[in-house]
């Protein structure tokens, strides 16, 4: 492999004193990049010395990672540029409308270089450092002319967690000397490997919803500088050349003629260089522009323009790898790659830095003066009956990626709109409460995208999801409008709840509608406070409780005695829930509070499964959900050790999209013997293929019935013509990537409780199941009508009408759960978190 370029970069005579004491990568870790892996703290440490001693770079630690490790950001531009970087940043942000007053100095453009938002995808990281050497010691002679007019950022680690997850393991499995063959163990990287973050949450489907650390800490310091140019650099199978812009479709319709024109630009200098040393490439290909919250999509409807680079490598190259072909592919190969597109995407941004100025000025003044789409303004309903939480987790979203709104400025006037939960337009008053978010604003591209209810998909063929619509996702009656309405200038801020502490109140009640509730509870009964819950609706001091109200009685609490209230009210406060106190446990409608219909809420012991065959995203959101969302303790258990494990100490398991036909004796045991089994996603097929539970007697006769009509078809039917080059499409029939669904629901279950009759998930498999008949309840279910919003091949979409989508049955003492999609999809899919606690805590 030819190296020249990266000798010739690193090793140029510098051009500054200044530069002369820069310790190039190799001096400073006393092996060369590439040679083997560096440490995430080796990095850090090296950027540190590149900023100490080069007038050149600044560095920024502007977060910490769930396990503790810095994030950082260099900052690179000349040094008359770094004096006056403040006015710079600022400059760029009246420029794009996000500050008020006028330009000072210098206005220049922002260029962002990420590398290994998959910490396993590991040469991003490694190129980190020589790029940084190279543009701080000026090691060609235009940089310095770059440097003059452009600031470069660069994040050498996205996933600093995953990294060292990936690096850790690798540097104790490799052999003394280098072996590429790809069956060894230093090739055959463990669960759940190190592409995700300490939760096991692919941080690249993660920039719009930061749902995680990493992420949050992320978008804010990218909010203070607003980029140009962002480049997220990954690695994908070992066999792939390297893959650069132009982006493949589908591109959503909102991204605009210069940002593609610029992928071009950038694609074709790329290319000069590859062409040059003979390495192969692609594009066009693959990388679309479509699902808003990757490392490329982000910024792209952020008013920048945003780049997915792929190297053929990840986690099973190490330093080096046998490929397809018989070379061996090394880590110093894939850093060159890296290194090599990362300058010149620099280059190019630099030769074309006065269009990338003036676009991106334009881009936010035609959001604020003409945004596009159909609908300018979004009327989001008050949520009165739940204290606003489902509104205030929206509008938290909205504060994090900085989308503008406001209050309604008056009530009771129709009027009429595109009603997401019909799917039709309809008239509504607008009232007191309603959040009105206009699209006349600097993100409203971004707004745009979020809120639009059927995005427009010019291919199929998608890498991701197709649909997204945050009204969905957090479950909120919401309208698009057509004409502008401008929200009130008052500042929105919620009321805190709040009770009068009733110390002789005969019991404290509480409304069952939002995840706070459920965290509510889970917190009481921590403290060893018993909760009941009505089966029943019921009408108590002339209020209205819902089925699954919580109901805490001083009768069930006597050890507390009259700090029971003031330990309510201070839960309460914390978890901003509405309590409240009544004097009597008669009920004027329904059951008394004495009521066999008032069941106790028991204590549950939890345990979560992780290991070999189960998606590590899959069990990543839900120990997410249980520390950070719910707050409630569980165990995780690794399966391999499942038959060494006393599991009835458990009272509920909850098995995450994965393969337990090895263990599945051990959790039919369980369940016979009356522990409750949460089966999510594919977990579900364990007990489909089991003809002891019903679902799997059920499964079985569905699928005779389609195999008879498979044997139906006659050989020299034409169906069995079809053209090779067709086949993805052709395998898409059957297919879904994401798209969303409205579940109908027995709002009479407890799996239903504080829903309505149905809501909303995310599909994103291809399970059928068959209604369960006697000993089982179909909770959830799917109709003609469900499917509301993204792609879904055809023939899957026909099979799904008539179909179980939650169910409960009765097996043995115990219960089968089943979700066959996830109801807390990557963590940001608000409205399915409350069914997640009730399956938890109600049955």
């Amino acid at each position: 492999m030819n190296y020249k370029i990266i000798l010739l970069l690193l090793l140029l005579i510098n051009y500054t004193q200044a530069q002369n004491i820069i310790k190039s990568p190799k001096e400073f870790w006393a092996y060369e990049p590439g040679e083997q892996f560096a440490f995430h703290h080796e990095v850090v440490a090296y950027f540190q010395h590149v900023a100490d001693q080069s007038d050149y770079v600044d560095l920024i630690q502007f977060g910490t990672t769930h396990e503790g490790r810095p994030q950082i950001l260099a900052v690179i531009s000349s040094p008359e540029n770094l004096k006056s970087i403040e006015q710079i940043k600022k400059n760029n942000l009246i420029a794009a409308g996000f500050e008020t007053g006028s330009i000072q100095g210098k206005h220049i453009p922002i260029v962002w270089l990420g590398y290994s938002i998959h910490g396993n995808e590991s040469a991003g990281t490694t190129a980190a450092s020589p790029t940084l050497y190279a543009l701080a010691s000026l090691a060609r002679p235009e940089m310095k002319d770059w440097l003059d007019n452009l600031v470069v950022l660069i994040d050498p680690s996205h996933n600093p967690d995953g990294y060292s997850r990936y690096v850790n393991w690798y540097k104790q499995t490799q052999n003394l000397r280098l072996n590429p063959a790809r069956n060894t163990w230093e090739h055959t990287e463990p669960w759940p490997g190190g592409r995700y973050n300490h939760y096991l949450f692919d941080l690249n489907r993660d920039w719009t919803w930061q749902t995680q650390q990493e992420s949050r800490n992320r978008i804010k310091i990218y909010q203070q500088w607003m980029p140009h140019v962002l480049v997220d650099l990954h690695e994908m199978g070992v066999n792939s050349p390297y893959h650069f812009a132009p982006a493949s479709r589908p591109m959503h319709e909102d991204i605009t003629p210069w940002q593609k024109e610029f992928q071009k630009h950038t694609g074709e200098n790329n290319s000069r260089y590859f062409d040059k040393e003979g390495w192969l490439y692609f594009t066009k290909e693959v990388y679309d522009l479509f699902y808003p919250s990757y490392g490329d999509t982000w910024p792209t409807f952020n008013g920048a323009i945003g780049f997915t680079y792929e190297q053929g490598g990840s986690g099973r190259a190490g330093l080096g790898v046998v490929i397809e072909n018989q070379d061996t592919l090394t880590l110093k190969d894939r850093m060159l790659h890296h290194f090599t597109s990362s300058i010149a995407t620099v280059e190019t941004a630099f030769k074309h830095r006065e269009k990338l100025i003036s676009e991106f000025k334009k881009y936010f003044q035609d959001s604020r003066s003409n945004p596009p789409g159909m609908y300018k303004t979004y009327i989001l309903k008050a949520q009165k009956e739940s204290d606003n939480h489902k509104l205030r987790a929206f509008t938290s979203l909205m504060d994090k990626i900085g989308i503008q709104y406001g209050f309604a400025s008056g009530s009771g006037a129709s009027l009429k709109g595109y009603a997401y939960r019909e799917n039709a337009d309809k008239s509504f008053k607008i009232e007191e409460g309603d959040i009105v978010v206009s699209a006349y604003q600097n993100k409203s591209k971004l707004l745009k995208v979020l809120m639009e209810p059927h995005p427009v998909l010019e291919d199929s063929l998608t890498y991701d999801l197709t649909a997204w619509a945050l009204p969905f996702a957090y479950g909120l009656e919401a309208y698009a409008l057509k004409e502008r309405i401008n929200p009130s200038d008052q500042e929105v801020k919620w009321e805190t709840p709040a009770f009068e502490n009733i110390e002789n109140a005969y019991a404290y009640l509480c409304a069952w509608e939002d995840l706070r509730h459920a965290a509510f509870l889970g917190d009481l009964l921590q403290q060893n406070i018993k909760v009941r819950h009505n089966l029943e609706d019921i009408k108590i001091a002339d209020q209205e409780f819902r089925r699954g109200t919580l109901i805490i009685t001083r009768a069930d609490n006597p050890t507390f005695e009259k700090k029971l209230g003031q330990i309510i009210r201070e839960t309460a406060l914390k978890h901003q829930v509405k309590i409240t106190p009544i004097l009597s446990g008669f009920a004027q409608n329904g059951p008394d509070l004495g009521s066999s219909k008032i069941e106790t809420i028991s204590k549950p012991k939890v345990a979560l499964l992780a290991g070999e065959d189960i998606s590590p995203t899959a069990f990543g959101e839900l120990w997410y959900f249980f520390e950070q969302d719910l707050g409630y303790p569980i165990d995780i258990l690794p399966l391999s050790s499942l038959r060494r494990q006393d599991l009835h100490q458990y009272q509920v398991i909850l098995l995450p999209s994965g393969n337990y036909d090895t263990y599945s004796f051990n959790l039919m045991d369980y369940a016979s013997q009356g522990g409750k089994l949460i089966a999510i996603g594919s977990a579900v097929e364990t007990f489909a293929s089991n003809t002891q539970t019903k679902l799997g007697q059920l499964f079985k006769k569905q699928e005779d019935e389609s195999q008879k009509k498979k044997d139906e078809i006659k050989p020299d039917d034409e169906k069995h013509l079809k053209k090779y080059q067709d086949q993805e499409r052709k395998e898409l029939e059957d297919q879904v990537a994401g798209a969303i669904y409205k579940i109908y629901l027995d709002d009479t279950h407890p799996l239903a409780f504080g829903k309505k009759d149905y809501f909303y998930i995310v599909k994103d498999n291809n399970q059928v199941y068959p209604y369960l008949t006697e000993k089982g309840w179909n909770v959830g279910y799917f109709k003609k009508d469900s499917h509301t919003a993204g792609f879904i091949g055809n023939k899957l979409k026909t099979k799904l009408i008539n179909t179980l989508a939650i169910g409960q049955e009765n097996y043995g003492s115990g219960a089968l759960i089943y979700f066959m999609d996830s109801p807390v999809f990557r963590s940001f899919w608000h409205d399915g978190k409350l069914i997640l606690a009730n399956a938890v805590f109600f049955w």
